[in-house]
């Protein structure tokens, strides 16, 4: 073990180092805000913050500010449905149409919920007319998420579901259990680990003056060919940064569980860090048993949307060579637009979350994510618990 006071030392020097990166990124990039936290061996180890909350720089960033996660948003849904599969309300290999019998029309009765985690359940595209007026009436959404057709065989492929994974997950969860599916996020994660003010699907009116505003540059998806397989799945009329609906009350207040969990850094790290080691507080949300199934490879090869190399668990990106996690195997997360992720590393018991708010096409080597998760990598390195 290393000397205590050397290792508080070393800790200190986590929070002030990737504060001054935080510091340097904001200054390079005005109207961007940061926050990023990390748990090690369930102990809170950093959290640090930095910029705007706003394009115009009324509002810095703070502990308290909540960041709409993007993508990062399906760890944390996976990880209620989880929870759920524990609890013995649902099972991976059970039919979606088994909890849910209008979902099983048009080619899809037999897609079953471990499909639709692992991304190869073939139903990856939103409605042509779909609007952010539409994705944000669950009902309605339901009813799409019915009209789908599979566009390959269930389990053959995988191919990014970047939004309908969220509905048919959503209410899958709902038909199982009784509760909405907001509510389940709030009772079975948030509440046990104490974050209720600091992570949301459907953000109340007292958490909306904490959300930092989006904005930056806009997302090259409406350039795309029309019958690019991506623009399908993510239209442009869906996606930030063209969209000022994704800045309003409205929309934070809705549940659209792929992409708008609002929270801030430290309970998206909290999140992760409770599924690992000892948990949190003594507090693990998923036995040992669930996280080996959870994060086991069910799918390695070329993503049929993001047309590049991907390594899936159940519900959870996992690690691979030169990535942001680490490079490390066991590792496990997910990534969100801008440079955001949430991931564990369990074989150093380390959990990390990087939010921002600002849009920025081609950071390459400045992306947060990657700078922030190198440099506290950097600091434990050589550091024994």
């Amino acid at each position: 073990m290393t000397n205590p006071i050397k290792r508080s030392q070393i800790l200190i020097d986590l929070q002030i180092h990737v504060k001054q990166l935080l510091d340097e990124l904001a200054e390079d990039d005005r109207g961007a805000g940061f926050q990023a936290a990390a748990y090690w061996h369930g102990e809170l180890v950093l959290n640090a913050f930095s910029g705007s909350a706003d394009s115009a720089g009324r509002r810095s960033v703070d502990p308290d500010t909540l960041f709409v996660v993007q993508s990062c948003s399906k760890g944390i849904i996976s990880t209620a449905i989880h929870i759920l599969v524990q609890q013995g309300k649902l099972a991976y290999d059970e039919k979606i149409s088994h909890y849910w019998p209008e979902f099983g029309a048009n080619g899809k009765e037999k897609i079953t919920l471990r499909q639709v985690l692992t991304h190869t359940a073939g139903i990856p595209l939103m409605p042509s007319y779909a609007d952010m007026r539409l994705i944000t009436d669950w009902q309605a959404m339901v009813c799409e998420m019915e009209k789908l057709e599979p566009i390959w065989d269930p389990g053959s492929k995988a191919g990014y579901h970047g939004l309908t994974f969220g509905w048919i997950l959503g209410e899958t969860a709902s038909r199982a259990d009784g509760r909405t599916f907001a509510q389940i996020v709030q009772d079975e994660i948030c509440k046990p680990l104490g974050i209720e003010k600091d992570l949301y699907l459907g953000a109340s009116s007292e958490a909306e003056p904490r959300i930092a505003e989006i904005s930056g540059e806009a997302v090259p998806i409406a350039s795309m060919p029309d019958d690019m397989l991506f623009k399908r799945v993510l239209p442009p009329a869906l996606v930030p940064v063209a969209n000022p609906e994704w800045n309003s009350p409205w929309f934070h207040a809705a549940a659209v569980p792929a992409v708008n969990v609002v929270a801030t850094a430290q309970a998206l790290a909290c999140m992760y860090a409770s599924l690992i080691g000892e948990g949190v507080n003594g507090k693990r949300l998923l036995e040992s048993d669930s996280i080996a199934e959870v994060t086991s490879v069910h799918f390695e090869g070329i993503d049929e949307v993001g047309l590049a190399p991907n390594r899936l668990g159940l519900g959870y990106s996992l690690g691979q060579e030169g990535d942001v996690m680490g490079g490390k195997p066991t590792a496990f997360g997910y990534a969100g637009l801008g440079g955001m992720i949430g991931y564990a590393d369990p074989s150093n018991c380390l959990a990390v979350a990087v939010l921002c708010n600002h849009m920025k096409v081609g950071r390459g080597g400045r992306s947060p994510d990657r700078l922030v998760t190198d440099l506290i990598r950097e600091k434990l390195r050589n550091v024994e618990f």
